[in-house]
């Protein structure tokens, strides 16, 4: 059964709601389910990996499969410089299991988004391809292929259809909140709903080196911001010893996700504190077309707590296990954190309780300026599945009659 429970010992205290994959079975569980998805609340599915045929999800059995050699270039991003650059595929991944760091002893963390391409995923990787299908939970939403939910599913074979996964994400993670150059997924609002996976896990630990080098430079970037951005809300204790949650035990992904009806106020105070935000290469936010569609800002331990002194405002917090899907509903703005090395997949789609807020997201994101990174059209997928969905409803509506 559905029910209200903090995610994880050591998580924040705020409340969400979880289940197991095979209470979603029972008739119970999928009422519960739909209930909370109705409202626009996130859900977290625990053990969904017990049914899968078991492939191993280690990045590096996967570069194999795709590659020979280890010794080719891929591109990763560098999350303290926000750019693109290429390294090995072999140092890569042992960066993976084993850390990075720059010459200051301060953290690397990379990561690789959309690897391989989800276009070509179910093709180069088919076996892996539908191992996560058959992990995902309540497949009448979320198959991407199969769907009777999905309205994603029902375009026509003449149309073109939108980019809805399965997309991986593998990046490497620290429980320490470092506050530059976190492996983060900055706040955004997705157009569809999405569920998440996490599929592979690797502990990366600091050294008792590091942690003293990166106290130090924690105060070096206080006093850095403090000249910069006349900013004194930051505590030395908490620059000193760093803000984490626990990553003991299997939890490897922390995530905020806001509600929808927080977004006004959530927007405030992005605009209002703007400056004091980090962005390429640790330089201020200089400019907010949108707060939340530009993929600008990350909300760090700090900053929540003074979004809820201010407006009242805190996310549900989730602190996602292997083998967790995460369930995000159309409209909810959410980031995440990696406390771990984590390879995440995850499918988007258009589910019949959320498409409203899917075709209010689109004229949104239509009145982006024409050149924004965020603008994506996916008003003709969503206009056929309404469509569609009103043409079966219809249809059942008078086989009711005529049965009656």
């Amino acid at each position: 059964m559905l029910i209200p429970d903090k995610i994880h010992k050591g998580a924040p205290s705020t409340v969400s709601f979880c289940l197991s994959s095979h209470e979603l079975l029972g008739d119970e569980g999928k009422i519960n389910f739909r209930q909370h998805w109705a409202n626009g609340e996130p859900i977290v599915v625990r053990d969904c990996l017990e049914q899968t045929p078991g492939l191993s999800w280690e990045p590096m059995v996967m570069w194999r499969a795709l590659c020979e050699s280890t010794d080719c270039n891929i591109k990763a991003v560098d999350c303290l410089a926000n750019c693109e650059f290429e390294v090995s595929a072999r140092q890569f991944f042992k960066g993976y299991t084993d850390g990075r760091s720059y010459p200051n002893l301060w953290p690397e963390m990379l990561k690789l988004q959309d690897w391989p391409p989800s276009d070509t995923f179910e093709n180069v990787l088919p076996r892996h391809c539908d191992d996560f299908i058959s992990a995902l939970p309540y497949q009448e939403y979320t198959d991407p292929r199969n769907g009777i939910l999905n309205l994603g599913t029902m375009l026509p074979s003449t149309f073109l259809k939108p980019d809805l996964g399965p997309k991986t994400y593998i990046a490497y993670g620290v429980s320490m909140e470092l506050g530059r150059g976190d492996s983060v997924t900055k706040l955004h609002c997705d157009m569809s709903d999405a569920v998440n996976i996490l599929m592979h896990t690797s502990d990366v630990s600091l050294s008792k080196d590091q942690m003293s080098a990166i106290a130090t430079l924690k105060r070096k970037h206080k006093a850095q911001d403090r000249r910069e951005l006349h900013c004194q809300r930051v505590s030395d204790k908490e620059l000193d010893h760093g803000s984490c949650v626990s990553a003991e035990g299997e939890g490897a992904a922390l995530w905020d996700i806001f509600r929808r009806e927080d977004v006004p106020k959530l927007e405030a105070y992005l605009r209002k504190h703007s400056k004091e935000f980090r962005n390429t290469f640790c330089c201020p936010v200089e400019q907010v077309f949108h707060p939340i569609h530009d993929q600008s800002f990350y909300l760090t331990l700090e900053h929540k707590k003074q979004l809820k002194e201010e407006y009242g405002v805190e996310p549900w917090s989730i602190v996602q296990k292997l083998g967790e899907a995460v369930f995000i509903p159309a409209g909810c703005p959410h980031q995440v954190r990696n406390l771990k090395s984590c390879t995440k997949v995850a499918v988007d789609f258009v589910s019949p309780e959320n498409i409203k807020e899917c075709l209010r997201l689109t004229e949104e994101f239509r009145r982006l300026p024409m050149v924004h990174k965020a603008r994506e059209d996916k008003l003709e997928m969503i206009l056929h599945g309404v469509s569609n969905a009103i043409k079966r409803l219809g249809e059942l509506i008078s086989k009711r009659e005529r049965v009656s």
